[in-house]
């Protein structure tokens, strides 16, 4: 009977953050459980998931499908629909800045902070424009 209680006040506390993004929301439930990706792999007992695909999860670079959504809600205990709802905002945010994801690939592939693969992307934005002006200008004098 207590551990009912006790459920109850876990599911009502993941309610109160309804606007959070799918990979926020993973990532804090399996936190929260203490569990690493590899202890959540084990718990999907799906031999197509590995904690790489948890990761990209987590950095919203892939999203689960919905059987694995429906999966992850026995898991956790949370309504499924919560879930789809924190993809949906996570597909929201991401269709407002493309330039995120951008940020979200590199700080994925090189295994950096968000703030460190900003600084990346800027700086490779710079050198792209610095070089695409310089091409264009020994274009323009060859002629």
């Amino acid at each position: 009977m207590e551990n009912k209680i006790v459920e109850k006040e876990e599911i009502k506390e993941e309610k109160l953050e309804q606007k959070e993004e799918l990979e926020k929301m993973l990532l804090r439930l399996r936190v929260s459980k203490g569990w690493t990706r590899l202890q959540l792999v084990e718990k999907l007992e799906n031999n197509n998931i590995t904690e790489k695909t948890i990761k990209k999860w987590e950095y919203g670079l892939e999203y689960p499908d919905l059987n694995t959504i429906y999966k992850l809600s026995e898991i956790y205990k949370i309504s499924s629909s919560d879930f789809i709802m924190a993809k949906n905002n996570s597909y929201e945010k991401g269709l407002a800045g493309i330039n995120k994801n951008v940020i979200k690939f590199i700080s994925y592939a090189l295994n950096v902070s968000f703030y460190v693969g900003t600084v990346i992307t800027i700086l490779i934005y710079v050198i792209t424009l610095v070089g695409a002006f310089l091409f264009f200008l020994s274009v323009a004098y060859s002629i």
